[in-house]
This record gives C-alpha cells, sequence and structure tokens, in this order.
C-alpha cells in the first residue's frame, strides 16, 4: 500500500507539473488582457515556472524535516493536500503574480512528496528491491506527464465534453463560459485539487513506517537541525528576491540595481542551500 500511494503521489505530482506548461500561455493572457505584450506574457510565464522550482527545492528539505517530527504517512498526506489545494486556488487567480505566489506555495508539496515517498518505500520495503521501486516511483512522475501529454492532443473534445456535462448539472451559461473559457485553463485548475482525495486512501491503508516508528522511541527522528530548516529558508527567499526583480512587476527598476540584488542574492542563496549540506556533513 505504501509503494501505491507513493506512485499515485508522485503521479498527480507530475500531471500538476505538466499541467502549467499546457494551459499557462492561455491563462497569462486572460489574465493580462490582450493589450499585454507578448514579452510580459513570456516573462510572466518565466517567472511562474522559475517559482515553482525554487519551491520544489525548498519542499523537499521542508517536508523531509516534518517527515522526521510528525512521520511519514502523516507529514506525505500534508504534502499531498498542499499540492493539490494550492494547484486548485490557481483556477480562482485573477492576477498573473496570484498564480506565481500559488503555484509556490503547491510546489513545496510537490517536492515534499517525492522525498518522504521515497523515505517511506525504502524503510517498509525489503532491502534487495529498494532501488527497483525507488526506480518505479520515479517514472510515476512520467505517467502524469503522459496523461497532460494525452489531454493536449484531445482538449478541445474533453472541453466540449465538460461543456455539456457542466451544463447538465445545471451550471449558468456565464459560469460555463468562465471556467472553459481560454483552454480551460480554470476548470482544469481547480481539477488539480483532485488528489486530495488521495490522502484518505493513504490515511486508511496506509501504515506508518516501523523504523521511524522505532526512531521516535529513541528519539533518533530527526536528521535536521532547525538552523538547517531556516539556511534553506534564507536562501529560498533569496532566489524569489532575484527572479522577482527580474519579473515584469518590477520592469521600472534600474537594470544595475537588478544586476547587484541578483549577485547578491545568489551568494546567499547558494550559501544558505549549502549550509544543511555541511551541517549534515559534519554531524555524520
Amino acid at each position: 500500500m505504501a509503494l501505491i500511494a507513493a506512485f499515485l503521489g508522485w503521479m498527480f505530482d507530475g500531471f500538476e507539473m505538466g499541467l502549467f506548461p499546457l494551459i499557462g500561455h492561455a491563462a497569462l493572457k486572460d489574465l493580462l488582457g490582450p493589450a499585454a505584450a507578448a514579452t510580459e506574457s513570456a516573462q510572466w510565464f518565466g517567472a511562474i515556472i522559475a517559482v515553482f522550482l525554487v519551491g520544489a527545492a525548498s519542499g523537499g528539505v521542508l517536508f523531509g524535516w516534518l517527515g522526521d517530527k510528525i512521520g511519514r504517512v502523516r507529514a506525505m498526506s500534508l504534502s499531498i493536500f498542499t499540492y493539490a489545494i494550492f494547484t486548485g486556488l490557481c483556477g480562482f487567480a485573477t492576477e498573473a503574480w496570484h498564480i506565481a505566489a500559488l503555484r509556490f506555495i503547491a510546489s513545496l508539496g510537490m517536492g515534499g512528496e517525492w522525498s518522504l515517498g521515497v523515505a517511506l518505500v525504502n524503510e517498509v520495503w525489503p532491502g534487495k528491491g529498494r532501488a527497483l521501486i525507488a526506480g518505479l516511483i520515479g517514472a510515476a512522475a512520467n505517467v502524469g506527464f503522459l496523461l497532460v501529454a494525452l489531454l493536449s492532443m484531445g482538449l478541445v473534445g474533453f472541453i466540449g465534453g465538460v461543456e455539456v456535462m457542466l451544463k447538465g448539472i445545471g451550471l449558468s451559461d456565464a459560469a460555463t463560459q468562465s471556467l472553459l473559457a481560454n483552454s480551460a485553463w480554470r476548470f482544469l485548475m481547480i481539477s488539480g485539487a483532485f488528489p486530495a482525495l488521495l490522502i484518505f486512501f493513504i490515511r486508511l491503508f496506509v501504515s506508518e513506517s516501523e523504523r521511524w516508528e522505532e526512531e521516535k522511541a529513541r528519539g533518533t527522528t530527526s536528521h535536521w537541525g532547525k538552523q538547517d530548516l531556516l539556511g534553506v529558508a534564507v536562501a529560498c527567499a533569496a532566489a524569489l528576491v532575484i527572479i522577482w526583480i527580474w519579473s515584469p512587476a518590477m520592469a521600472h527598476l534600474h537594470w544595475s540595481v537588478a544586476v547587484l540584488v541578483t549577485v547578491g542574492g545568489l551568494v546567499v542563496a547558494l550559501l544558505g542551500y549549502l549550509y544543511p549540506v555541511r551541517q549534515y556533513m559534519a554531524r555524520a
């Protein structure tokens, strides 16, 4: 059951990672308006992808730390809840920066789900099969990307079918058009909350790792210090500042200031992300 939960969690993770590249340009066209320049839309698209990657990297550490504290199963459930709910909330965005902020929070959960799923399965699976199982979990994301590819191939027919369904349940024409306009990006984002239902399966059928339970009894579950988490938080904040400086929201800023902030931010981000690695190696 642990393997099924980890596989499905990472598969939906892959689907939601691939969803924004499919509908992102349509969403930004809707949010920025027809008068927006193509360069502005492209800059926002790049910024949203960038904050997603920063969040995914940071989320692996955040939820890994949380998994040490409250258990693999509960932390994995929380990570899936985070990426599902905040992906769904993107469907209600009214500004481009709303999507950037919500995708960042969602990506924390996506990064966390990978680290927790692999940790859980490795702790409950026999030693000889661990490499194969880790590979299977990694391949689950590609299944999610494949689902996105299939959706893109049949998007027009999919939207037509959803329109019939929504009108069939009594939704008004105005609400239906709002959800399905511009490649149905709002409907697809809201549908991204669906993986949250996986939490019920996990909580009912997936048992906590016995190894973690034993370590908890000995008081040796925590492999990260609070200062390690602080280092990652500072690094994450520095990376986000760099992205924001080069986003259309700060287009009025002189390029020389942006370069200075970028150089300083890169130094802080590098030191912050390396800090927990150095500390962990020193403790080992």
